[in-house]
């Protein structure tokens, strides 16, 4: 009996150990979560550079720092901190699976991890991609495992409140939609794959929506009002109720 369980705790020992090794060198969070363990120069706290980034690194300080500051000043203040990678290397971007993008791990804690090409490193992206990671450290902390509790719309225009990209400006939003009288609903931009087919300027245009969305609801309530329902989602009530309900 005893020569059983000890060939069944070295099988399942052996399967745990190639499913890390799996997780580790072969899916984009598991490389980004073990960046400090790779060939990149930390250059400050959670800040990794790959070789031969197109930046130099007293502009990446101060960028990152600009646009933790717009973050800082929305929120009232800071529980997050994301890690940033940046890498030009196309066989690394490629491992990391994105060049201006956020992925985020729920083990408890929360963890969310940056990948930035040269090509998009800017304080509105950087800002973008940061208030995602406050919004989900707010969002699930405590939690053991992710899993998407509020719309993608609702996600993305908050990210959008602290980035200042024409694009997405109300002006565009007033051209791109006659003045609102050419939209879509919030219930066809819910999921992620809602939200983000269809050509650039689809996903553009569902950008500048939720922008458009999220920057009405806050100036008829205010930030701390977005603080709160995140609180309050947290710990299990329903999004479509505090947020709706604040509507009215």
């Amino acid at each position: 009996m005893n020569s059983k369980i000890l060939r069944w705790a070295i099988i399942i020992s052996i399967i745990i150990i190639g499913l890390g090794i799996y997780f580790v060198q072969f899916t984009a969070l598991g490389y980004r979560m073990t960046v400090s363990l790779r060939d990149f120069q930390e250059l400050d706290d959670n800040i990794y550079v790959y070789n031969s980034y197109g930046i130099d690194d007293k502009t990446i300080l101060e960028v990152i720092s600009e646009a933790k500051k717009r973050v800082r000043n929305f929120y009232g203040g800071l529980q997050s901190s994301p890690v940033i990678i940046l890498s030009d290397d196309k066989k690394v971007l490629d491992k990391l699976n994105g060049d201006h993008d956020i992925m985020t791990a729920v083990f408890g804690n929360v963890y969310s991890y940056i990948s930035v090409s040269s090509e998009y490193f800017d304080v509105d992206i950087l800002a973008h991609e940061m208030t995602h990671a406050e919004t989900h450290a707010r969002l699930y902390k405590g939690k053991i495992w992710y899993s998407a509790i509020v719309p993608v719309w609702f996600d993305e225009g908050i990210a959008l409140q602290n980035d200042y990209r024409e694009q997405y400006s109300e002006e565009t939003w007033v051209e791109k939609t006659d003045n609102g009288t050419n939209i879509i609903s919030l219930d066809e931009m819910d999921t992620s794959e809602e939200f983000y087919k269809g050509t650039k300027e689809d996903r553009r245009f569902r950008y500048m929506l939720s922008r458009h969305e999220l920057k009405n609801w806050i100036e008829k309530k205010n930030v701390d009002s977005v603080n709160e329902l995140l609180e309050r989602v947290n710990q299990g009530e329903d999004f479509d109720t505090m947020y709706f309900g604040y509507w009215s």
